[in-house]
């Protein structure tokens, strides 16, 4: 891919940023900012529209909100927000075929769905499962597999299993033990696996699930650690994001945070059957939170450090190359605590593919144009990778 395209940006901050990234010659620049609400922390592009964006509110009355993106600016207008009826949301995703969009309340113990509208721009029919009788619990990402819905529960050390009945209501059907004090913050659903990545004990497990089993407790076929070789053993790190690309080799990527290394946070990267990590690279990133596979086959990859380092754009390359060159930056400052990313794929300039009563009459976005850099700060508690 060639062209250049826009990458949206979440945060703990007040606004959703939007950058250019240009393949070649590699380049990245801020194009702007868009104000959404408070803590705009996940980001999720609907996949049958680039036009649609969702994005959180981390805050303790948590919600979501929709956006109808500018193709040709990057701008981005508020449409609809709906609570989510418990705190810090950290995660969104989109289940029962795309017809709903579940959140991981991550301060209200439950899971909470909502229906998408036809326009896939408006919420209805708010549901929400609660983990209340579960101490400690923390659910920090929804993942769909075909009819089922999993949530990956920090606090509780569980991966649930949610189902629907007929009437479209999700419940618990069982859960899946992870290892007690490991706190399963991301997971992957692939091939009859589950991979787990452990925010605490800073592993990536494998555990072969069946679909439609309710042997909630299979054993763990592997699990190995994601901190680096040369960081020193008495650091203490937390295990940030999971990533699967599938193309051109199956491949696992689990970042790390808050390294103690002078060159900063690694990314683990992992092959499959069996799993076994191959190769780890520093980003000179300071608290990795946020980092997303983006561009045409998911041909780059793209992370952000929360307490400094910038914004960087790596090329996925072959194995003898590294598998991972990084190609473009942004300096620290100029996108405050980015947290999550978006692709929004390259499209006629101007066009909105929503349909016209979606789009018509809805307020101009407010828009910064200009950026200050300010003190980046951390305190935050979560968040990808979507499952298949």
């Amino acid at each position: 891919m060639s062209s250049s395209f826009f990458i949206l940006v979440g945060s703990f901050a007040s606004t959703i940023s939007t950058l250019n990234f240009t393949p070649s010659p590699p380049s990245l620049s801020l194009v702007t900012q868009t104000t959404s609400g408070t803590s705009p922390s996940w980001l999720l592009s609907n996949p049958s529209n680039s036009s649609i964006l969702y994005a959180t509110d981390e805050t303790d009355n948590g919600a979501i909100n929709s956006f109808v993106v500018n193709q040709a600016t990057g701008a981005l207008t508020h449409v609809d927000s709906i609570a989510t009826q418990g705190g810090s949301p950290t995660h969104i995703g989109l289940v029962a075929n795309g017809s709903q969009l579940g959140a991981a309340n991550y301060g209200g113990k439950s899971a909470f769905f909502t229906t998408l509208s036809s326009d896939q721009l408006h919420f209805s029919n708010p549901q929400l499962v609660n983990f209340q009788g579960t101490s400690g619990s923390n659910p920090h990402q929804i993942v769909p597999s075909g009819d089922q819905t999993f949530v990956s529960d920090l606090g509780a050390d569980r991966v649930w299993r949610l189902v629907q009945d007929g009437s479209a209501n999700w419940s618990v059907q069982d859960f899946i033990a992870q290892p007690t004090g490991s706190h399963p913050r991301h997971i992957v659903v692939d091939d009859g696996s589950l991979y787990c990545l452990h925010e605490a004990a800073n592993t990536l497990t494998q555990q072969s699930i069946s679909v439609s089993s309710t042997d909630a407790q299979p054993n763990a076929a592997s699990s190995i650690s994601i901190v680096p070789s040369d960081t020193s053993s008495s650091a203490t790190l937390l295990a940030g994001e999971l990533l699967f690309a599938q193309n051109p080799t199956p491949l696992l990527y689990a970042s790390n945070r808050d390294d103690p290394n002078s060159q900063g946070d690694a990314i683990a990267i992992f092959e499959l059957n069996p799993l076994n990590k191959v190769a780890e690279v520093r980003t000179g990133l300071q608290h990795l939170r946020g980092v997303a596979l983006i561009g045409e086959d998911d041909a780059y990859l793209i992370a952000g450090g929360m307490n400094g380092g910038g914004i960087k754009v790596y090329e996925r390359v072959s194995a003898d190359q590294g598998y991972l060159k990084e190609i473009a930056a942004i300096p620290a400052g100029v996108v405050d605590q980015p947290s999550s990313f978006v692709f929004i794929p390259p499209q006629v300039a101007g066009v909105l593919p929503t349909s016209s009563a979606a789009v018509a009459n809805l307020p101009t976005p407010t828009i910064t144009t200009s950026v200050t850099p300010s003190v980046l700060h951390s305190g935050c508690k979560r968040r990808l990778h979507i499952g298949i």
